[in-house]
């Protein structure tokens, strides 16, 4: 059971993370006016103790840090650093960092960087109007720790283990390796996530606020991604998919007002089964 929670947290914590964005006016890339603050996120498999797993804290109305915890221990965090009201810098304890630049209201690109301030890679995103449609990563290959910043970072996430070894071996032959996320949507709300030949689809929203809305992309630290910051509601069913491989969850909600309160994930993995509850609690 163990193996299966490190697996489906490395893949599918994209749709069970709970983080609470959202604002009354039209969403600004960078820009956090959350109508509630988050403090702690709790998570326990069912039927298991429940362990901190993140903690915020904020000063005044810019979220200044999370930390996050396994099984309540600290593992890291991550510091945010703004201009004006937009974050620019996000910098974990360990001197990794992400540089965020912008086009408008738009994300344009982001840069990862060693705490020797090389860089290690780049994305880039590219919009149909105001939705962004596809991601470009560009990863240098001077650095033979790119796989290590990836599996920390956005396409660690977004891939499985199986495909983050394909990954991790183009980079490991000196190559300049690029790798190109397409997302697709329905109305408001993100409906699929594919990397070359793996997909990850969401279905079943809710009409509630999404709790990941607005918030970033990526962070220094985070193995968590935050890519449900494109949708304004919160997903029902969630379906990743490799060849004929697939892992399907499904998600029940409570809410605070607007806002998730608690999420439980119910997770069929071959002849496995999975679930786990994430707890939220504001300021």
């Amino acid at each position: 059971m163990k193996k299966l929670s490190v697996l489906l947290s490395t893949i599918l914590a994209v749709a069970i993370v709970a983080i609470s964005f959202t604002s009354c006016e039209e969403p600004e890339a960078g820009v956090y006016k959350p109508k509630k603050k988050v403090a702690k996120v709790y998570e326990q498999e069912v039927g298991e103790a429940e362990y901190l797993t993140q903690e915020w804290k904020w000063n005044g109305n810019q979220l200044a840090s999370v930390s996050f915890y396994d099984e309540g221990e600290f593992k890291g965090m991550d510091e945010y650093i703004y201009e004006g009201d937009r974050v620019v810098k996000v910098r974990d304890n360990y001197g990794y960092y992400a540089e965020y630049s912008y086009n408008g209201k738009q994300f344009d690109k982001i840069k990862y960087y060693t705490p020797e301030k090389d860089l290690m890679a780049e994305f880039t995103f590219q919009y149909d109007g105001k939705k962004i449609f596809k991601i470009t990563l560009q990863a240098n290959d001077d650095f033979k720790n790119i796989t290590d910043m990836m599996n920390r970072g956005y396409v660690g996430q977004l891939l499985s283990k199986e495909g983050m070894k394909m990954v991790a071996e183009k980079v490991d032959s000196h190559s300049k390796e690029t790798f190109v996320i397409n997302l697709s949507y329905d109305g408001d709300n993100l409906t699929s996530i594919v990397v070359e030949d793996e997909s990850l689809t969401f279905s079943n929203y809710d009409t509630h606020s999404n709790i990941l809305y607005n918030f970033l992309p990526f962070s220094a630290y985070n193995e968590e991604v935050e890519c449900l910051m494109l949708s304004k509601n919160n997903p029902g069913k969630a379906v990743f998919t490799v060849g004929s491989f697939n892992i399907t969850t499904t998600y029940i909600y409570t809410y605070d007002g607007d806002f998730p309160a608690t999420i439980q994930s119910n997770t069929v993995f071959e002849d496995e089964s999975y679930a786990s509850i994430t707890r939220i609690i504001y300021k």
